[in-house]
């Protein structure tokens, strides 16, 4: 009895285990490469769903498409001493750390362990670019504001060349017929001022000089007369009438004290 009681107990158990499998069965093979991926690629990487981590012999393969065209890139997870041996244990894989350029688009992802493959259920290339931080932009440089110009050197005094000396001007001749005026002399016992008489010309001295002792009155009253003429030549020519005068007055006394001059040495010796 105990044996066919635990036979018939045993039965439906096994008939529920059989049930679970096939139902999980069923659940893993609806799952195809164009379902929802469970991993997230982003434009910075890939990421594992929370829980899951890469493990050895694993793998991801990426295709990607750049300016120069379409490439790929196989990424294997091996044991220490292996390229990406330091991906074991951890759940994101960065573009850069697979080695995809600055400017890739990836189109298809497949990670070992999951059937969905990205970019067959109809996922958008995802750009790296996406994420790229714009250019810098260079800051403006202030301008430049050249230094003031230095002042500008004050002129040079205009240096005036010396005038020329003036030539001496030759002494104007005198018209013919003219008879030049007596040159002025210092007056001779003119004690009360006035205008000094000028001395008389060397023709009228000598006159006077050579009628000496032995003049005549007749030849005394010959050069009175001559001097009286004389000036008044020289008057008529625009000399002055007085100053020739007192010159002949002055020729006149003068001859008259040498004559008695003379004549007193004469008596003595």
């Amino acid at each position: 009895m105990s044996r066919r009681r635990t036979a018939l107990l045993t039965a439906p158990a096994a008939a529920a285990a059989a049930a679970l499998t096939l139902v999980g069965a069923a659940t893993s093979a609806s799952a195809g490469s164009d379902s929802p991926t469970p991993y997230r690629v982003t434009p910075t990487g890939l990421e594992l769903p929370a829980g899951d981590v890469f493990e050895v012999h694993g793998h991801v393969n990426v295709v990607y498409t750049t300016a120069a065209g379409r490439a790929s890139r196989n990424v294997h997870v091996e044991g220490p001493g292996t390229p990406y041996a330091d991906l074991a244990g951890t759940s994101t894989l960065t573009w850069d750390r697979a080695g995809l350029p600055a400017d890739a688009c990836v189109t298809w992802v497949q990670v070992a362990g999951y059937d969905e493959h990205h970019g067959e259920g109809g996922q958008a290339p995802v750009c790296r670019t996406a994420t790229t931080p714009p250019p810098a932009v260079p800051p403006v440089a202030p301008p430049v504001t050249p230094p003031p110009a230095p002042p500008a050197a004050p002129p040079a005094p205009e240096i005036t060349p010396p005038a020329p000396p003036t030539p001496p001007t030759a002494p104007t001749p005198a018209p013919a017929g003219e008879v030049p005026g007596p040159s002025p002399v210092a007056e001779v016992g003119n004690e009360g001022g006035g205008t000094p008489s000028p001395a008389p010309s060397p023709t009228e001295r000598s006159e006077v000089l050579a009628a000496g002792d032995d003049a005549t009155p007749a030849s005394r009253a010959q050069v009175r007369a001559a001097t009286q003429e004389r000036s008044e030549v020289l008057a008529a020519t625009g000399a002055r009438t007085g100053t020739l005068v007192a010159a002949g007055a002055l020729a006149l006394a003068l001859g008259a004290g040498l004559v008695t001059w003379r004549r007193r040495r004469a008596a003595e010796s």
